[in-house]
């Protein structure tokens, strides 16, 4: 592990831990951390889980929020619609613009997470992905760092 790795650890203040996942913050930083902890979150508790996040994020000023899902195995595509849909676009209104995400090396998941972009792009052509910047990460650290 490296230095960096090693200080940026050091700095993670956990916020809450759920059922589901890990709320964090790096200390010194406007950023956030969502470490999901389980194989799948039901949609109503993947939904109160980023609520609470997004309580932070307007409490704390976060302007980029981490994404955190390698230990997901379930893809669900009712949760991402609403990710996208409804939190994002809230979260963009309380000044978050940055999110970086990390997917399971599963490429099943990866290309129903793909799959399912391009659903809501097709279903909701209002709904604009370049507003928001977006990156996929290898390591928390790249997420942290980008």
């Amino acid at each position: 592990m490296s230095s960096l790795a090693i200080s940026m650890q050091d700095s993670i203040r956990e916020y809450i831990v759920g059922k589901h996942a890990t709320i964090s913050t790096v200390e010194a930083m406007p950023i956030a951390i969502c470490t999901v902890t389980a194989a799948y979150i039901p949609k109503a508790e993947f939904e109160k889980l980023l609520r609470t996040a997004g309580e932070l994020i307007q409490q704390e000023g976060i302007t980029k929020f981490v994404f955190d899902k390698r230990k997901l195995t379930a893809f669900h595509q009712p949760s991402m619609e609403w990710y996208h849909l409804v939190w994002k676009e809230d979260m963009y209104k309380a000044g978050l613009r940055s999110h970086r995400k990390l997917l399971p090396e599963d490429k099943i998941f990866q290309r129903n997470v793909a799959e399912g972009r391009k659903r809501i792009a097709r279903e909701n052509p209002w709904y604009d992905f370049e507003k928001y910047d977006i990156l996929y990460c290898r390591t928390l650290e790249e997420a942290i760092e980008k």
